[in-house]
């Protein structure tokens, strides 16, 4: 085994045994924090800059401008702050639930080499996919969620080739992990007893692909295109409940048990322009496509007729993201990068829920590249972004009829990204 094949090796098991979360109160609960040297863009140019290994996640024909054996690592560091104003909540009292927000760490891990005189091969390992939210205890919300968390880890094999002089192609396979906890508290003042709670667990593995080509009109000018399928879970899992009253447990069937999910991620189309203006100076630009529409509902399902657990109706939106950028080479060890992006949500004001109060985003970002040597360059980025007060409207069951949560959620977002890059 050569030297740098047990690096990748040591590196990617590193990375998958970190805690792949985030708190995305955006584009639904994806992931875009996958690349340090993109975030100093907004990721503008996404699936056509090909700076480093990372294009494996935006698109895995980019490993073709990569050039001998490469291996980046990256960590993203995502502070969030979601405050609930509350506008008329009924029936239930309680507190505003806090911060809802919290720090998250987010590494990820790529790596790249030759296959033959006309083939690239790499790996990459990140989180597509993830959210986290947490509110006080006794807040007025508690009987439609306490803690909700979402994890992934997305293991990206690849390979690319050229076609011709001026066209690039790559596919990948995606298999992904994902796990899920929800909790909320169960409203028993009715019986006399003080608050039960709930906890719903589950894991799955699924398979997908991606695929892209990056067309080369002019030395100066790229054109990349990008597609990331789809991919199907079941979760299976259990829910535990703890101090359920007795009449709950045999009337309606609050015990523990086994249940599962179905839950379908969306599919992404990506359409990247790089152009190079000058030595020094090339403008990027991207539209994202992302199908939510296929995200209907959240089923969890116990086979327990008393007892189904929960259906929660989603119905979300397919949604746009529109970026553009510019990086600047200062000389040959210094590249300065910046980007504004819009990130549209998928949830409408009446089905957004306090699991993902989530509403548009707007990025502004910044970043430098700083080459050490020949074979290290050290990429950071930082991106602030401004998010859209999200009203919300939730209904939730009591023991009897249903409870309301009315109100807002004021939110915004700082990303640090870092990332090293090794060429061999």
């Amino acid at each position: 085994m050569n030297k740098s094949f047990q690096i990748a090796v040591v590196s990617s098991a590193l990375a998958s045994s970190l805690c792949l979360t985030s708190n995305t109160f955006a584009s639904g609960f994806a992931i875009l924090e996958n690349s340090a040297s993109g975030m100093g863009q907004a990721f503008a140019g996404a699936a056509a800059v090909a700076e480093d290994p990372s294009t494996i996640y935006f698109n895995p024909a980019g490993m073709m401008y990569l050039e001998g054996t490469q291996v980046t690592a990256g960590l993203h560091i995502l502070k969030s702050d979601a405050e609930f104003k509350d506008k008329g909540s009924t029936p239930v009292g309680g507190g505003d639930g806090g911060n809802a927000g919290d720090i998250f760490y987010i590494p990820n891990f790529y790596y790249v080499r030759d296959f033959g005189d006309k083939y690239k091969i790499g790996l990459g390992i990140n989180a597509p996919f993830g959210l986290a939210t947490e509110y006080k205890g006794g807040w007025m919300g508690r009987y439609a969620s306490t803690d909700s968390e979402v994890k992934s880890i997305n293991i990206n094999p690849a390979i690319s080739f050229r076609a011709n002089e001026k066209l690039a192609i790559g596919l990948g396979m995606n298999i992904q992990y994902l796990e899920a906890t929800l909790e909320k508290d169960i409203y028993q003042a009715a019986l006399l007893a003080p608050d039960g709670h709930a906890k719903m667990n589950g894991d799955s593995w699924g398979l997908g692909f991606n695929a892209g080509f990056i067309y080369e009109a002019t030395p100066q000018t790229r054109l990349g295109v990008h597609y990331r399928s789809e991919i199907s879970h079941t979760l299976e899992g259990d829910v535990k409940y703890n101090s359920v009253d007795p009449f709950l447990q045999i009337v309606a069937g609050k015990t523990n048990k086994d249940v599962d999910a179905r839950i379908d991620l969306p599919s992404t189309f990506s359409m990247s322009l790089t152009h190079q203006t000058s030595d020094k100076l090339t403008l990027l630009a991207d539209v994202t496509f992302t199908k939510w529409s296929n995200f209907e509902e959240l089923r969890i399902e116990s086979g327990d007729a008393f007892d189904p657990v929960d259906l929660v109706e989603q119905k979300w939106n397919d949604v746009f993201r529109y970026s553009v950028g510019m990086k600047y080479a200062y000389n040959k060890q210094w590249t300065f990068r910046t980007g504004l992006a819009l990130d549209e949500t998928p949830i409408d004001d009446k089905r957004r829920t306090s699991r993902i109060p989530g509403d548009d985003r707007t990025w502004l970002s910044f970043g430098a590249s700083y080459m050490a040597n020949k074979n290290l360059t050290i990429d950071a980025g930082y991106s602030h972004l401004w998010v859209e007060d999200a009203k919300i409207n939730e209904e939730y069951a009591l023991l009897s009829g249903a409870g309301e949560l009315n109100g807002e959620f004021d939110s915004d977002v700082d990303i640090l990204s870092v990332q090293g890059t090794w060429k061999f």
